[in-house]
């Protein structure tokens, strides 16, 4: 199910993400990175892949970790989905 996760090292990470036994695993994680813009226009979010090095692209980080977790808001769900996940758009 794609996640967004807040960690206590302060990062938001979005991936597909499987709660099981005390861990949680990140498949294709990504960073949400905000981007300044000029003056008058609303900040962008940029989606940063986090650990690309991995062999398998996923990482595990133990549930205590993790300071809250929710459904992305439909957009970003797209726009990862696009790019990193099976592009089917919602």
């Amino acid at each position: 199910m794609i996640t967004i996760l807040k960690l206590l090292t302060g990062e938001e990470i979005i991936g597909d993400v499987d709660f099981k036994d005390g861990n949680v695993k990140i498949n294709k994680p990504c960073i949400l990175q905000m981007i300044s813009t000029s003056r008058n226009e609303e900040p962008m979010m940029a989606l940063v892949p986090y650990a690309p090095y991995t062999e398998d692209h996923c990482v595990t980080v133990e549930a205590k970790s993790i300071i809250w977790h929710e459904k992305p808001v439909k957009d970003l769900y797209n726009q990862y989905n696009k790019v990193f996940g099976t592009g089917i758009i919602v």
